[in-house]
Formats: C-alpha cells, sequence, structure tokens
C-alpha cells in the first residue's frame, strides 16, 4: 500500500445532539480509489461530508497529504485539495454545461485566458461535455449530468475526490460509464474515497473496499478481500 493521502482517526461527529459516527479510523492511499459500503444510516455520507469540512468533527483528528485539516472549513479544505461531489444531483440545471463548468472553477479566481484553457482540458478529458456546451445541464442524462458534477469539482483542482453515491439512479450502463471515468481519473493520479449502495459494481472496479456500520468502520481491506467476504457477501452483496 502506498502513503496515504487521508488518514482519519477516532473521528467522532454529527448533526446537533445526534452522534453518527463513532470513532472512524480509516486511511486512503495516494492515487487509489476505495469505496465505503454500508447499510442505511452507518454513517458513510455523514463521514465524506466530515472529511470535506461540512459536518464538524467534535473529536479525532483528519490529515490530508500529512497536514491536520480538522479545524479548517470547507471552503479551505476545497481550497487546499478536498473536492466532494455530493449525492444526487448537484448542478445548475437553468445554465449550460459550460456555465456550470465555469462556476465549478469560481474559487480559483482564473483569469479569462486561463479558465479558457483549462475548460479546454477538461472537454478534452469528457468529450460529451463539448457535444453538450450549450445545453441546459437539467436536460442531460443522468449519466452526463454525473460526469459533468465530477468536472466541476475537478475545475477546483482536488487531489482528493470525494464521491457520494455516483450511481444513483443511473441505468448500468450509464453506471459504467461513470465507474469508467473514475479509473482514469484515479489512473491520472487523483485520489478517491467513494460512498456507493451497488457494493458489487463498485468493489469489482476499485482497489480498496471499507465496510461500515453504525457509525464504525468494521473492515478495511483490498476490494478483492472484501467482495469475497462471507459475511460482506451475504450481509451487502445479496450473495
Amino acid at each position: 500500500m502506498t502513503e496515504p493521502v487521508l488518514r482519519i482517526d477516532q473521528l467522532v461527529g454529527g448533526y446537533g445532539d445526534l452522534t453518527i459516527l463513532h470513532g472512524v479510523d480509516m486511511t486512503v492511499p495516494a492515487g487509489s480509489w476505495t469505496t465505503i459500503i454500508g447499510a442505511n444510516g452507518a454513517g458513510k455520507s455523514t463521514l465524506l461530508k466530515a472529511v470535506a469540512g461540512i459536518v464538524r468533527s467534535r473529536s479525532g483528528s483528519i490529515l490530508f497529504e500529512d497536514r491536520d485539516v480538522t479545524a479548517l472549513d470547507s471552503l479551505a479544505r476545497l481550497k487546499g485539495g478536498i473536492g466532494l461531489v455530493p449525492q444526487g444531483r448537484c448542478n445548475f440545471p437553468l445554465l449550460s454545461v459550460a456555465e456550470n463548468l465555469k462556476l465549478g472553477a469560481f474559487t480559483r479566481k482564473l483569469s479569462a485566458a486561463d479558465l479558457e484553457v483549462e475548460l479546454q482540458q477538461m472537454t478534452d478529458r469528457f468529450p460529451r461535455l463539448k457535444e453538450r456546451w450549450n445545453t441546459l445541464a437539467g436536460n442531460l442524462s443522468g449519466g452526463e449530468q454525473q460526469i459533468m458534477e465530477m468536472a466541476m469539482v475537478l475545475l477546483a483542482k482536488p487531489r482528493l475526490l470525494l464521491l457520494d453515491e455516483p450511481s444513483l439512479g443511473l441505468s448500468p450502463q450509464a453506471m459504467g460509464m461513470v465507474f469508467d471515468t473514475i479509473r482514469e481519473l484515479t489512473a491520472s493520479g487523483l485520489s478517491v474515497l467513494m460512498v456507493e449502495q451497488n457494493a458489487r459494481q463498485a468493489l469489482e472496479c476499485c482497489d480498496y473496499g471499507v465496510v461500515m456500520e453504525l457509525g464504525r468502520n468494521k473492515l478495511s481491506a483490498p476490494a478483492g478481500d472484501v467482495l469475497a467476504h462471507p459475511d460482506i457477501r451475504r450481509m451487502f452483496l445479496g450473495l
């Protein structure tokens, strides 16, 4: 395993008086694709939000690239290299693909010329977005919207990409397209931490798997080992 880009130590957090995370320990190797699975209410999405700085940590620590970011707010973490694509559609449906992508780069305050260069690079990476350049985001297919939302966050130049249920509501074909895109991103050096309900399909594609239960991580292992674990197969994979 390579050096971790993310290290979580005894993280406790939640909403108001409700504690959701009960001492989570986790590492994400640099350049890897790690998938978190678990039942509804296990704390998976809350963990991603805590890493992104949206949910405040009550105790424990979050280290990103060996820097303690536990006390930083979400904007500081985004500018520092942690990008989140939240669950469900998170674009501006009445704006075009081009307008959505430009908003994705807003925090970096690029010059018009530099922004055009980066938009060109992004459409070179995702040619379908160029084809739909002037289409309203709300008129894209589910798979196209998910790719566009990842591209929006990528324009903020994260080194760790957090994805919350990227296959939600997608057809099997669209899910395959999204997963192929994630693999291409990690091949380019990006680190990905993903929450996913389609556990079997995700574990067949990713590098590492984490199983969460009631706000704690119960198992962290290479994806193939998680996929082959008899208890996991029975509880989460229906096998």
